[in-house]
């Protein structure tokens, strides 16, 4: 076991007074908040225990920004709001704004006044494009803004760092399990999306392309359809692809249309055709449970938006920083009569406390009603 740090060596490490660090750590007296921040960080770097309540020299403003839409990101929303009820007494301001998915305008428009507005100390944003949006978060970098990713990445912009599902490795997992349930059948995979430009759902369907191609399987895998809403994915699958000859999979690179892909199969009483969805809900659980939808995959909604909030606020207060700038969350798979959409939140749940416990070991910046998860 290694020495307990004390307040001396601290001192030592910095080259100040150790009364100078007694009053940064305990938040009594006067001390340059710069400097107190700084103290603070080391502390925690050299793994000072803390106790007692300690004082933000200044509140932080952090602006949250990301789609709205049902399933998928109402999951993305109670993260970030258990995040928000969590951290806000620490001393941090935050802001939220949505835009009706993956939006390019709408966000333009929202970082535009952000940009010019009051400053902000951190963002966490859901990019819409990989790179389109690199000029705001380079511009809030240079404003002294630290801007993370979650869910979409824009890995060339000044980002400090991504949380998020690698979407290109969730579409080679969805290529091994048609390969797991098809062999070798020779026949066509659809790929059903509801944008063809968004980010995450054109890396998934590259991820499957490139396992196919690498593996010399027997599918083709060139065909996406578009479609806006369930009920367009019902009759989609309904009155074009179940008349497709050899048609043998589909694939759901989003949240939105499991529910209309397997109401149609389940109409049709169509077998052998192998469905593997995206995301996990109450509304579609039946038909995995059933089997007509095969295997869904499941991203972490709740932790990719509690994880980004979590790691900027830290980030923010402690200098707080990850071992890589891209921190990917597993991609699981979970196949017909395997699982619930309650186990694996309950999963999330239980990680994003354990976080906390461990935030804990911060000091206490403050105590208020209410603070903290349910």
């Amino acid at each position: 076991m290694g020495k307990k740090v004390t307040i001396r060596d601290i001192a030592k490490e910095l080259n100040v007074s150790i009364a100078t660090v007694s009053r940064a750590l305990s938040g009594k007296g006067k001390v340059n908040p710069e400097l107190r921040e700084k103290i603070v960080r080391r502390a925690r770097e050299l793994g000072y225990t803390f106790s007692g309540v300690f004082p933000l020299p200044q509140p932080k403003r952090v602006v949250v920004l990301f789609p709205t839409d049902a399933f998928f990101w109402d999951k993305v929303e109670e993260g970030v709001s258990d995040a928000v009820r969590s951290f806000a007494p620490w001393g941090i301001h935050f802001e939220m704004y949505r835009t009706q998915g993956h939006n390019l305008g709408e966000q333009t428009v929202i970082l535009e006044k952000l940009l010019h507005g009051e400053r902000i100390d951190g963002l966490a944003i859901v990019p819409s494009d990989l790179t389109r949006l690199d000029y705001f978060i380079n511009a809030f970098f240079i404003q002294g803004t630290r801007v993370v990713t979650f869910n979409v990445d824009a890995p060339l912009s000044k980002r400090v760092f991504y949380v998020g599902q690698h979407g290109g490795e969730a579409g080679r997992m969805a290529g091994r399990i048609f390969q797991l349930l098809l062999g070798n059948r020779k026949g066509v995979i659809y790929t059903l999306t509801t944008h063809k430009q968004a980010p995450s759902h054109v890396m998934r369907w590259q991820g499957l392309t490139d396992f196919v191609r690498e593996r010399g399987l027997p599918y083709d895998v060139s065909k996406v359809v578009e479609v806006k809403d369930e009920e367009e994915a019902y009759q989609v699958v309904k009155e074009e692809l179940l008349k497709e000859e050899g048609l043998c999979g589909i694939f759901v690179s989003t949240a939105f249309g499991n529910c209309g892909v397997g109401r149609a199969l389940k109409e049709s009483g169509k077998r052998g055709i192998v469905v593997v969805g995206n995301d996990l809900a109450k509304e579609w659980e039946t038909y995995l449970e059933e089997g007509v939808i095969d295997c869904c995959l499941y991203q972490y909604p709740y932790l990719q938006g509690f994880l980004s909030l979590a790691f900027l606020v830290q980030y923010l207060l402690f200098g707080f920083t990850l071992d890589t700038p891209t921190f990917y969350l597993p991609t699981v798979p979970i196949f017909s009569g395997t699982s619930s959409s309650r186990s694996v939140q309950q999963f999330e749940r239980l990680l994003s406390r354990t976080l906390l416990w461990e935030a804990g070991k911060t000091p206490q910046l403050v105590s208020v009603p209410g603070g903290g998860l349910p």
